[in-house]
């Protein structure tokens, strides 16, 4: 199973995250002071055994598909992509 990582900014240091399997809400959504602290949290909460891939989404872009168990470790590279391409975004904007 793939789970999805949707992450959406509501202010300033608040993220809320939200982790679905083919669009059905498996937890409840939790908030976070980052992006990376979304990432590592939410994967190093998926029980063993339950999914084996996670793909993380924030404002429209996609981290791909990583496994789960890596997830963490590759937490803050995977923020600073997805957040190089929001600018990017908006630069072209």
């Amino acid at each position: 199973m793939i789970l999805t990582l949707d992450i959406h900014k509501e202010a300033p240091g608040v993220y809320i995250a939200r982790v679905e399997s083919s669009g059905v809400l498996v937890t409840e959504p939790a908030d976070y002071n980052s992006i990376e602290a979304a990432i590592a949290g939410e994967s190093s909460a998926v029980p063993d055994g339950f999914a084996h891939f996670m793909e993380v989404r924030y404002y429209g872009f996609s981290s791909g598909t990583e496994p789960i168990g890596a997830l963490p470790g590759k937490a803050r590279a995977i923020a600073d992509r997805l957040m190089a391409f929001v600018a990017e975004s908006h630069r072209l904007a």
